[in-house]
């Protein structure tokens, strides 16, 4: 494998040797002789054309654009023939006697549902009056100012205050998230409270202007 490989190469090695000494031992070539300079070219003279003269547009009367008032024949429309409708007599409606529906089941009261349940019956005044009764039972004036105040916050929240609780706690939840920066999760729980309890004594003092002073006077009725 290996000299068949090596004998091509030197017998292309000996040719290109030989090629190039071959190559520098031939003379020099003869220079090119000079070309001859070509006459220049001969000047042909261009006749004068002559002047033209156009005639002047010929003016031209276009004819009448109007077109002529054409009179159309009157054409009557004939009137449309009425035709009588058929009358027509539907059956009389056949009476259906329905089965009359059962009444709905009674719905239990509060006081059965607990009576069934072995419950005590629930309290029949309202949460301010048994609290009133509860915490003040031997002062009879507290227990009327406190029940007048819950009324008139009551009365107070229905007109404004649940409205202006929900906008002061986004307010406060917006403020505290970028006041407290590096806790802002501590500062969006405090600016939610704080802004839901502002909005809401705002909203019920607004929404009704008796509650102020029924909670002026139930902080000035002694305990």
């Amino acid at each position: 494998m290996a000299k068949t490989l090596v004998m091509p190469a030197l017998v292309v090695a000996t040719i290109v040797s030989g090629t190039g000494t071959a190559a520098a031992q031939l003379p020099a070539p003869p220079p090119l002789p000079e070309l001859p300079a070509l006459p220049p070219l001969p000047s042909i003279p261009l006749p004068e054309l002559p002047p033209l003269s156009l005639p002047e547009p010929a003016a031209v009367q276009l004819p009448n654009t109007e077109l002529p008032n054409l009179e159309l024949p009157a054409v009557t429309v004939p009137e449309p023939m009425s035709v009588p409708l058929p009358t027509m007599t539907l059956p009389a409606p056949v009476q259906v006697d329905l089965p009359a529906l059962p009444s709905p089941p009674q719905v239990p009261t509060l006081d059965e549902v607990a009576r069934m349940l072995g419950l005590p019956p629930p309290p029949s005044e309202p949460p301010a009056v048994l609290f009133a009764n509860q915490v003040w039972p031997s002062n009879q004036v507290k227990r009327d100012a406190f029940i007048d105040m819950s009324n008139e916050v009551v009365v107070g929240w229905n007109n404004g205050g649940q409205q202006r609780m929900v906008l002061g706690s986004f307010v406060g939840l917006a403020i505290g998230c970028v006041s407290i920066f590096p806790n802002f999760m501590a500062g969006c729980i405090l600016g939610n409270l704080i802004g839901a309890g502002v909005g809401a004594v705002a909203g019920i003092d607004e929404g009704n202007p008796k509650a102020r002073p029924s909670l002026e006077k139930f902080l000035a009725t002694p305990w």
